[in-house]
């Protein structure tokens, strides 16, 4: 058993079998390429499965990649010393998730001035010039998407709860923007919000707090899936059934999908961490390789709105969803 779930896993993240047994050495001026890829946080599951995909990739392509992820998706300053040390260990390049939008980047001109490429995943770097290219979903269409869901669902009237992310980061930012760009479409439908900074726990105060000064809310979407959890979990504590109101998350992490298949969670924004991990030590990989190289365009990757069964906004239902990015659902802690 233990063997195949372990060739499943190679398989699910894109390598063959034949591959993860014969896998080169690349390398730069006679040396094997060194990177260092850099998160956000240990503490969401999103960023593990985002970082186990970008690993298998980096071995596939036969470079030598280091992980790095901080405890809390707040912390700039530890953020910023994995930068530095990736400097001093003389990598070729750096793939990174701003943990500050604004606050990274005197970090990652160091890293420019010291002839490292950078590569800018997920959460934006808010200076285009301090990266070689990016690669990350549309926060903001995927934003519109819940939007335009919840509103259509509660017949475009109500009262809907948002609770929003960190907005010194770029997502926080765009995911707003996404929600509220949909609301614009309904106006007999306000908006309560406040923010949760990500954490599961502050998201159930958040959510218990709505609820006791707005009763009627109809509706809540959770920037993130952490987020959605607590926002879940409030719900219930506070003696209502998720079944009657329209919850939305975003990220399409497994807490996402149970809650899904047990109907505590009316749809979800699924972002990509397969395809952002690959793609873009892909990227690294290829401007380490070809100096001549120039990413002009971003490379946008779509993020499905996932729902139970096939209705007006569902892009892919959960068990397709499972089936892609999921398979060991049950098997694995991970899912993968």
């Amino acid at each position: 058993m233990k063997k195949l779930i372990a060739l499943a896993m190679v398989l699910c993240l894109g390598v063959s079998a034949a591959g993860a047994a014969d896998r080169v050495t690349t390398k730069k001026d006679g040396k094997q390429i060194k990177i260092s890829w850099i998160g956000k946080t240990l503490n969401n599951p999103w960023w593990i499965a985002c970082a186990d995909a970008a690993t298998v990739e980096a071995k596939n392509l036969g470079v030598d990649m280091k992980v790095a992820l901080p405890q809390e998706e707040v912390d700039l300053e530890k953020q910023v010393t994995m930068v530095e040390s990736a400097i001093e260990q003389g990598v070729d390049a750096i793939i990174i998730s701003a943990a500050s939008s604004d606050g990274i980047i005197p970090a990652i001109r160091k890293a420019r001035d010291a002839g490292i490429k950078i590569i800018n995943f997920d959460t934006r770097i808010s200076d285009p010039k301090m990266y070689d290219a990016y690669v990350g979903a549309d926060d903001v269409y995927g934003a519109y998407k819940a939007g335009m869901y919840m509103g259509k669902k509660l017949g475009g009237k109500g009262k809907v709860g948002l609770i929003t992310g960190l907005l010194a980061q770029s997502t926080g930012v765009d995911r707003r923007k996404g929600f509220l760009d949909a609301m614009q479409n309904f106006p007999d439908i306000k908006v309560v919000e406040n923010t949760a900074e990500w954490r599961s726990d502050l998201a159930a105060n958040v959510t218990t707090n709505m609820l006791t000064a707005n009763p009627d809310i109809k509706g809540i979407f959770a920037c993130n899936d952490q987020m959605a959890v607590g926002m879940v979990s409030a719900v219930k504590t506070d003696g209502l059934n998720p079944k009657d109101m329209v919850l939305i998350g975003c990220d399409g992490i497994l807490d996402a999908v149970d809650m899904m298949l047990k109907g505590d969670l009316s749809a979800d924004v699924a972002l990509p961490f397969q395809e952002e991990g690959q793609i873009g030590v892909r990227m690294a990989v290829a401007l380490v390789l070809n100096d001549n190289y120039v990413f002009d365009r971003e490379m946008i990757q779509h993020g499905p709105l996932v729902t139970v069964d096939t209705e007006e906004g569902t892009e892919m239902t959960v068990y397709e969803y499972v089936t892609k990015y999921f398979p060991l659902r049950g098997v694995t802690d991970k899912g993968y």
